[in-house]
């Protein structure tokens, strides 16, 4: 370790040599030479394993010797050099903190006066030289202290590295001194350069019980999470530690942005008829750009699934896939769930506020499904996000940017809508620059056996049931039924078969509902009087009944479905819910 000061340590001995006279000897505990002047100078960063005994003597012990007669002292006895030894004088000392020798440094007399010099002041060189021993093993101990402390940063930095969270480290004079590699991954956006003039505020909202902040370097803006910790430290040498992280990473690490994922790639939408292979074939090209996509077609034929394919191919797939039902929250609270809202922004607001959707799907998609049921105003607030791509939060006084890809869809005829006015023509212009369409059931029927196959796996494997092939008739009546439910239905009506088979694999049709693939238009009325066949129409089967005979009636648009959910008794809300089981 004396090694590692031998620049300083040789000064040392240089400046004490011209003014005492003296020449000096400094070695480590291996008695490698570290600093020397006069005939010591020579040998530096060698052993001198041969010397004499009194450096050896000195290692041993804890107190300074002082020789005035070497070669006569007992120390001396059995000495390798004894005979060649030319010193007149020594005092050395061991280079100790107390608890541990380093080395020993040796003051000699090589002429008569300088030993009477020394002689007549014995007790100060003494003195001298342990102070100035115990000097170095002080320095030697903080220069091994502040190797440790690298040592320990090291192995930390590599800690803080592998970590996912990004960090910073500030000074006592409020700079950064140390950034991990996640933090420059982070905030990339916002700092380009370096970590100079920017600043760090808190915007007042938390989320998920971290600290919202606003990053921003010369008109650059982005929002992380994140927390301030104070360090305790003797020194005070650090004032203040970030650690913080994206919110898109946090939502990843909460039990909801955690959920299970069902695949939704392009294979996951099942079918091999012209009319899905050209979906699929658009779906492919519409992947990898940027451009809002409107998806219409009737309920249950897999508007979402289309979406999230859409996102999987592109080159957003890593990042966030936000759906929201417009139709299916109340419109006072769907501007609060889209664009969010800071803490008291409004009556039954949440103190800290709240994260909307459109942040939320930051860098990624926001599927926008029933986009004909947004209220007007709502869809005025829509445009301008599309148009700036920025959006303000519910009671704040900031925008904030936002790279999202909206993708919308809708089982309405939008172009009714705008002639009633109840749908902005602009907006519809906006949304509809890549249009999809996704079939009715009944204009792909040659995929049905294909998707019976998939739904009968899914669920036999689901309910721990032998796969099983359904009977002629019942696959004659699913080709003569109209499916106005579609996909969603088939999968229903797989799901209640599977529920009815025996262990052997058949199905009695005489358990089935009386409802049971009977188009709308020959679906028996419901008869109070007891059928000796069919005693006991499922409850299910009643309500799923009177739901689409309800959505018959009135029409399968957001009016419609609005009048029938008032004519059922329910709620908008739960009839979406009803369907989509």
């Amino acid at each position: 370790m004396l090694l590692k000061l031998q620049g300083q340590i040789q000064y040392y001995a240089e400046t004490i040599s011209t003014v005492t006279g003296l020449d000096v000897d400094v070695v480590d505990t291996n008695l490698i030479r570290i600093a020397g002047t006069g005939v010591c100078a020579t040998g530096i960063g060698e052993s001198i394993k041969s010397a004499g005994n009194l450096l050896k003597m000195t290692l041993k012990g804890s107190k300074p010797l002082f020789i005035e007669n070497p070669r006569e002292n007992a120390i001396c006895e059995g000495c390798q050099t004894k005979a060649d030894c030319r010193e007149l004088l020594s005092v050395c000392a061991p280079i100790s903190d107390g608890k541990t020798t380093y080395g020993a440094i040796d003051l000699i007399c090589f002429s008569h006066a300088a030993r009477e010099r020394v002689l007549s002041q014995g007790d100060i060189y003494l003195n001298f030289l342990s102070l100035l021993a115990m000097s170095i093993a002080v320095q030697v101990r903080e220069k091994q202290a502040l190797e440790d402390i690298s040592d320990l940063l090291d192995i930390m930095s590599q800690v803080v590295n592998t970590n996912d969270k990004g960090t910073l480290i500030y000074d006592a004079t409020g700079e950064i001194v140390y950034h991990n590699a996640r933090a420059r991954e982070i905030l990339h956006k916002t700092l380009p350069s370096q970590f100079e003039n920017f600043t760090i505020a808190p915007t007042g909202c938390t989320f998920s019980d971290l600290n919202e902040y606003t990053v921003e370097q010369e008109h650059r803006q982005q929002l992380i999470v994140g927390k301030y910790a104070t360090p305790h430290s003797a020194t005070s040498r650090f004032s203040k530690i970030f650690v913080f992280d994206t919110i898109q990473s946090v939502i990843s690490h909460t039990p909801q942005g955690g959920a299970p994922r069902f695949d939704s790639s392009l294979d996951n939408i099942i079918g091999q008829s012209p009319v899905l292979l050209r979906l699929k074939e658009q779906i492919t090209a519409t992947g990898t750009t940027h451009s809002s996509v409107l998806i219409t077609g009737e309920s249950g034929t897999g508007k979402e699934l289309v979406a999230r394919a859409i996102h999987t191919i592109g080159d957003r797939a890593d990042a966030p896939f936000i759906a929201i039902n417009c139709g299916a929250i109340p419109e006072t609270l769907l501007e609060s769930e889209l664009f969010g809202y800071v803490g008291g922004a409004f009556t039954g607001a949440l103190s800290k506020g709240q994260i909307g959707k459109f942040e939320l799907a930051e860098g990624g998609v926001l599927f926008l499904d029933e986009i004909g049921s947004m209220p007007l105003y709502l869809q005025v607030k829509l445009l301008r996000v599309l148009q700036e791509r920025t959006i303000t939060r519910l009671g704040a006084g900031r925008t904030v940017s936002v790279d999202i890809r909206v993708i919308a869809a809708c089982n309405d005829n939008l172009q009714e809508l705008m002639a009633q006015n109840m749908f902005r023509s602009d907006l519809y212009y906006r949304l509809n620059v890549i249009p999809l369409h996704t079939p009715p059931l009944r204009e792909r029927l040659g995929d049905l056996d294909l998707l019976v196959a998939h739904f009968i796996g899914k669920y036999c494997t689901l309910f721990g049931k032998p796969p099983f092939h359904l009977p002629a008739d019942i696959t004659q009546k699913m080709r003569d039924y109209e499916w106005p439910g579609n996909i969603r239905e088939l999968e229903n009506t797989i799901e209640y078969l599977v529920n009815m088979v025996s262990e052997q694999g058949e199905i009695n049709q005489s358990t089935l509902h009386a409802g049971f693939l009977q188009n709308e238009n020959s679906l028996p009325l419901v008869n109070h009087e007891p059928d000796t066949q069919h005693p006991i129409i499922p409850l299910r089967a009643l309500e799923n009944q009177a739901i689409l005979r309800a959505l018959a009636y009135y029409g399968d648009s957001t009016k419609g479905k609005k009048q029938a959910a008032k004519a059922l008794g329910v709620s908008l809300a739960t009839l979406y819910r009803k369907i989509e089981k």
